[in-house]
């Protein structure tokens, strides 16, 4: 078979969290600095929550230490929890994307830049929680995407080799990070239009448009 594992970034991919998770950036910043980020969260989508915070705080000339990155972190956790509960959703079509995969035999994983905590939650509050053999976070590796550490580590957990895995992402900064995992990487178009995914090898708009099926005996 020419694939035998999927890895899935979890936000904008698996979960419909990617509009909480960057707004809630905007009401800490708001409720701390008065500071207004605005709706283009395009520098940060795919970051983990620490380069997230490093970005804002440097943007805005806010205190620079680690006693502040770890308060907003800590703070921007826990705001989430707070606005996104009961209100996530599963991405439509995932659901028979992981079923298909389990009928194909594929392994399956998540391999995302949020904390574990925060994909837990998402996969819970998404009834996802049951469905993947390996979940990793940006704590599992020492460099975030687009480094391909998470990736790799994924794979080496599933024991497949890079080419054979085929890797979901979202983002950029994701993509990028799969292409240089050595993995097959499909962009969805959830959070960034397609033309930003061109270094993906498939680009898809949505789950309607993707055959695993096919796509194995291709």
């Amino acid at each position: 078979m020419r694939f035998e594992g999927l890895i899935f970034d979890c936000d904008g991919v698996l979960v419909d969290s990617e509009p909480f998770s960057c707004g809630t950036w905007n009401v800490i910043l708001k409720d701390l600095y008065n500071i207004d980020i605005g709706t283009n969260y395009n520098a940060i989508l795919g970051k983990n929550l620490r380069d997230a915070a490093e970005y804002y705080s440097k943007k805005f000339n806010l205190p620079f230490d680690d006693g502040t990155l770890s308060k907003l972190t800590q703070l921007k956790e826990d705001t989430y929890y707070r606005i996104a509960k009961g209100k996530l959703n599963p991405i439509p079509g995932v659901n028979r994307i992981i079923q298909d995969a389990k009928k194909l035999n594929l392994k399956i994983a998540v391999a995302s830049s949020g904390s574990i905590n925060k994909i837990h939650f998402n996969l819970s509050q998404a009834r996802l929680n049951n469905e993947f053999q390996n979940i990793l976070s940006a704590d599992d590796v020492k460099h975030a995407k687009p480094s391909p550490d998470i990736f790799l580590k994924a794979m080496s957990l599933m024991k497949v080799e890079p080419s054979k895995c085929i890797i979901i992402e979202d983002s950029v900064s994701g993509i990028r990070a799969a292409k240089s995992s050595g993995a097959f990487t499909i962009g969805l178009a959830s959070t960034f239009p397609v033309e930003n995914l061109y270094e993906a090898d498939l680009i898809i708009e949505n789950y309607n448009e993707l055959d695993l099926f096919l796509l194995l005996k291709s």
